[in-house]
């Protein structure tokens, strides 16, 4: 999906920022452990390493030495946690995914699948699984992540330390157990509990809310699709504001070597402006690609892989319609897209010591407010991404696209200095908090 891109894409990022290649010639091994919470059995339970063209794992199950496979149509390889109890040594994953499920490992049905969670015809559907993203390389940059973007379903959270479990701990990444997970996002939808799927065993997942498929797809989706946040903005906040509802500006770091000038670092100051149709357009310039026009219409806007899934597809100067990239225009976008998901854009807040509206800020200053969502739109619920709010409380999962544009969301791996990590332990959580926390 497009939001694993932009994790992609801040990797990239931090490889630019602090001088070191996108993939390192070899890398120390990572001894990658695991903690079961669940309550079940590690029989129960299963991981398995999913990656798309290109992927590349190197790794052994540390003890047998035999070395583990990622899987893909006609050629799956799960493993059960009873037979990783020693943990792995990972030495390369580029890529891909860290998959866990309880019970039955969900199939194959082509190239490039992975199973949809809001599609009841789908085999996999009633399966219970749950995933992690990471690049381990070597790289400086190299970082693991969860996700909660596209389904709330395994909780999982990160530890990282130097020297081993008993070592030191470097950095960790929180997540929620499920009870108080399901209670909060079960209240987001109409009806209420709309998109918590449950099977006669149990809990199975609850949807969120950029994997519907758009209107009239079934099944319909129970969010808000943010039609009345642009009403709002059109018809409120715009006239008041001289009709622009947002300045984009602020500092694209490139990517990779930079070699074009929509991937070479540069300012970027637009504004945003919103048409009776509720169609917003971008115009500006960048300090390298110089002046352009960007149309995002509100169809494509409210479609859930719009505002919610990151991925609207947009017009550049009047062109032909297609989906952001990883470079200055998706960041760019990017940019109005997370204003929009935390309620920064049309916002009429103060903040505490501040002297002018979060609506009229600079977009890159909204990333160091101290407090999003509600927050920021307290009498319009619609104005924000719910699911990401009900969430950020709890977990330091992504929960939505843009997280990592405003929390920490990410464990380093980094194997050198200052970090030195040597070890990665990924914890399985159950239906509440263990005793004493």
């Amino acid at each position: 999906m497009f939001a694993g891109m932009h994790r992609l894409f801040r990797a990239l990022l931090v490889s630019a920022l602090v001088g070191v290649p996108v993939c390192a010639a070899a890398a120390p091994p990572l001894l990658v452990t695991f903690k079961n919470d669940s309550g079940l059995a590690d029989s129960r339970v299963y991981i398995g390493f999913v990656g798309g063209s290109g992927s590349q794992l190197v790794a052994t199950n540390v003890a047998t030495g035999q070395p583990l496979f990622l899987s893909q149509f006609q050629d799956e390889h799960w493993y059960k946690l009873n037979t990783l109890r020693s943990g792995i040594s990972l030495t390369k994953l580029t890529g891909g995914r860290i998959y866990v499920g309880y019970d039955t490992p969900w199939t194959f049905l082509n190239s490039g699948y992975e199973p949809p969670p809001a599609i009841s015809t789908d085999p996999n559907y009633t399966l219970r699984y749950d995933k992690m993203e990471m690049t381990y390389t070597g790289n400086p940059a190299d970082v693991a992540d969860t996700t909660s973007i596209d389904y709330f379903s395994i909780p999982l959270a990160l530890n990282v330390y130097q020297g081993g479990t008993s070592g030191t701990l470097v950095g960790s990444v929180t997540g929620s157990p499920v009870n108080p997970a399901e209670l909060a996002l079960r209240r987001v939808t109409v009806p209420v509990g709309a998109a918590v799927v449950k099977t006669t065993k149990g809990f199975v997942r609850v949807i969120g809310p950029g994997v519907y498929p758009p209107p009239p797809g079934q099944p319909a989706s129970p969010y808000n699709d943010f039609e009345s946040y642009l009403t709002y903005l059109y018809k409120k906040y715009a006239p008041k504001h001289g009709h622009i509802v947002a300045t984009v500006k602020g500092h694209f770091y490139g990517v990779g070597n930079g070699s074009t000038a929509q991937t070479a670092p540069q300012d970027y100051a637009f504004t945003a402006t919103i048409d009776p149709g509720l169609d917003i357009t971008l115009t500006g310039s960048g300090t390298v690609v110089g002046p352009h026009t960007l149309f995002l219409s509100k169809a494509n806007l409210v479609a859930p892989t719009g505002i919610y899934g990151a991925n609207p597809s947009f017009s550049l100067d009047g062109g032909q319609a297609g989906a952001p990239q990883n470079d200055v225009y998706g960041w760019i976008i990017g940019d109005l897209l997370a204003g929009l998901n935390v309620g920064a854009v049309g916002s009429t807040v103060i903040p505490p010591g501040g002297t002018m509206q979060v609506g009229e800020m600079n977009s890159q200053d909204w990333y160091t407010l101290p407090n999003y969502f509600g927050a920021l739109q307290p009498t319009r619920k619609s104005n924000y991404n719910r699911w990401a709010a009900a969430l950020a409380p709890l977990s330091q999962a992504y929960n939505f696209a843009y997280s990592d544009r405003f929390a920490h969301v990410v464990a380093t791996l980094n194997p050198g200095a200052p970090s030195f990590v040597d070890t990665l332990q990924i914890v399985f959580l159950g239906k509440k908090n263990p005793a004493g926390h």
